[in-house]
């Protein structure tokens, strides 16, 4: 049976793997599994465009029972100058033949636009045909965004996720600013309102000064995942071996019996 992201017990850690060659994608992910991630999300920008065939994702995607999803960003080897978005969803394509528990389609995907969101409707329909395509295969689709210097209210947060799920996507993402003590609380209301009304998993993201703070709460209000990274920390994404470690004690979401 193929892996499921869908299938994990909400809040989980995903390792994000950004491996320049596929050993070096294969040794990361086991190194993260063994530091406590259970999913994972590969970048294939830094690979070599000749290593990304079939046999080579599948020595990846197959190198552990966990669910992973390609990212087929517009970056490195993947650059909109040397890749075109139909080129780049035959790659998630591959990817799923290769093993791929799901694939992350980018919120622009055929049109890129601001926050990473078309609004085409010639763009929307070729997503939902390719997300069509990949579900036919038997794996999941998120769909992500990223404005990570803009800020979003609530409200504005909830209605860009659920335009995507409005398209199919099975998970709904997005990274966003919190660079304030307001925008910070903003943000805990946001994914707290998305719980409620999201009618899917979700994942909320933010950057600036207090975004690693709020990928360590998050998971706690009722988002699907956090993400952590093996050594190379960006920002604000945590190390998965501290992440996993300040999760497990960030549990007050968790009922407990009377008196404990």
């Amino acid at each position: 049976m193929r892996p499921s992201f869908l299938r994990l017990q909400s809040p989980y850690l995903a390792a994000i793997i950004e491996g320049a060659t596929p050993e070096a994608t294969i040794a990361s992910i086991l190194k993260c599994e063994h530091d406590g991630a259970e999913a994972f999300a590969v970048s294939l920008a830094a690979w070599e465009r000749d290593r990304l065939t079939r046999e080579e994702l599948s020595r990846v995607f197959q190198c552990t029972g966990r669910p992973m999803m390609p990212l087929c960003y517009r970056s490195g080897h993947l650059a909109a100058d040397k890749l075109d978005d139909e080129e780049r969803a035959e790659l998630l394509l591959l990817a799923v033949e290769a093993g791929a528990a799901a694939c992350d389609i980018m919120g622009d995907m055929y049109d890129p636009a601001p926050r990473e969101r078309t609004r085409d409707k010639e763009a929307i329909a070729a997503q939902k045909r390719l997300i069509d395509r990949i579900h036919a295969q038997g794996a999941e689709v998120l769909m992500s965004s990223h404005a990570p210097s803009e800020f979003l209210t609530g409200e504005e947060v909830l209605e860009h996720l659920s335009d995507f799920v409005s398209r199919g996507a099975d998970i709904a993402k997005i990274v966003v600013r919190a660079d304030s003590d307001d925008e910070v609380i903003e943000a805990f209301r946001t994914t707290v309102l998305l719980k409620r009304e999201l009618k899917a998993p979700f994942v909320h993201l933010c950057s600036g000064r207090y975004g690693r703070l709020q990928r360590y709460v998050a998971p706690s209000l009722g988002a699907a995942l956090t993400f952590g990274m093996e050594t190379s920390v960006q920002g604000p994404q945590p190390l998965v071996s501290s992440a996993r470690g300040l999760l497990n004690e960030l549990n007050w979401h968790v009922d407990r019996p009377e008196g404990e």
